[in-house]
């Protein structure tokens, strides 16, 4: 999921300091910055170093200058907000990044590549360390406003580093709900990593019209938008546990199907299936009233027929 976030949004966050009065000038649109890969795997051994690199391309209107940084990476949730502030034993890997340049230009429809070299030291810990590749533009900064934002956009590191790794998943929780209301089919995992390196769930899902046995949707299927809505495969970082989601939003107003949710992890392989009843509120708070009706008809038959039983003497 992290990687289709960092690729769909051209601009992951702007960092907005705010004393009331007109906004800037630079409009949507005017710099935006692009980024390539959205999120990398590097291998590393203590002692050593390596050169990566990062395509950042200018596909706004207007020329900027910008600063790479590199910052912690950890999640705030199980949902995996992303948290670029937070030091532990897995974020150390910013402190080994040294750029090749403090600083870059670039005209529109322009790209750069930035060169930056990791320097693992000696007595690194095993395992994973991971960071985050900030690129900052102050140029959409007016210097007469009073609304100020500096626009940047990441890109993330899962470094492994060589020596004695333990990995360890655990299935916390799944679900396949069985009723629907006026809402897509939704099917959710949340996957625990114990151990001290990154790996990724495998999440799938299949659905069938449960009276015509017909396949609507399987992990292969690619949406209009070029998304697979019925797979996904998120890294899910050492010491956290991961929500995950996927979901038809094609199901239809109602209808009766046959839901099948695949995870798999390390050498673990889970598969569930389910029943699942689509129905609009309407239709449901209908039959409710119809229930209620219903009832409310049995308990005045009752009571009118108690009422004219023939009283015993």
């Amino acid at each position: 999921m992290i990687r289709k976030v960092f690729l769909t949004c051209l601009c992951f966050f702007c960092v907005a300091c705010f004393s009331g009065g007109t906004a800037s000038a630079v409009g949507p649109g005017d710099i935006v910055i692009q980024v390539n890969p959205a999120d990398q795997e590097v291998e590393l051994i203590p002692g050593e170093s390596i050169e990566a690199q990062i395509k950042v391309s200018n596909v706004g209107r207007l020329p900027f200058s910008f600063t790479p940084l590199a910052r912690p990476y950890q999640v705030l949730n199980d949902t995996y907000d992303p948290d670029f502030s937070t030091e532990n034993s897995y974020t150390k890997l910013h402190n080994w990044i040294t750029f090749e340049s403090p600083e870059y230009h670039l005209e529109p429809n322009a790209e750069v590549l930035v060169n930056f070299r990791i320097d693992v030291p000696d007595d690194a810990p095993a395992g994973g360390q991971y960071a985050a590749v900030i690129f900052e533009t102050r140029d959409s900064i007016d210097a007469a406003a009073t609304f100020q934002a500096i626009n940047q956009i990441a890109s993330l590191l899962y470094a492994h580093v060589a020596g004695e790794t333990h990995e360890i998943g655990l299935l916390m929780t799944h679900s396949i709900p069985f009723l629907r209301l006026g809402s897509p089919i939704i099917v959710t995992t949340n996957v625990k990593n114990d151990g001290n390196i990154d790996f990724r769930v495998g999440h799938k899902m299949t659905i069938w019209n449960f009276f015509t046995g017909e396949e609507i949707i399987n992990p292969e299927t690619v949406a209009n938008d070029g998304t697979t809505p019925g797979s996904s495969s998120p890294p899910i970082l050492p010491a956290t546990s991961r929500f995950n989601q996927l979901s038809w939003d094609g199901t239809p107003a109602l209808g009766l199907f046959r839901v099948r949710q695949e995870i798999t992890f390390l050498d673990e392989n889970h598969a569930f299936e389910q029943l699942v009843f689509v129905c609009p509120i309407w239709l449901v708070l209908l039959m409710l009233f119809f229930i209620f009706l219903l009832i409310f008809w049995i308990i005045l038959r009752i009571h009118g027929r108690k009422k004219h039983r023939p009283q015993v003497v």
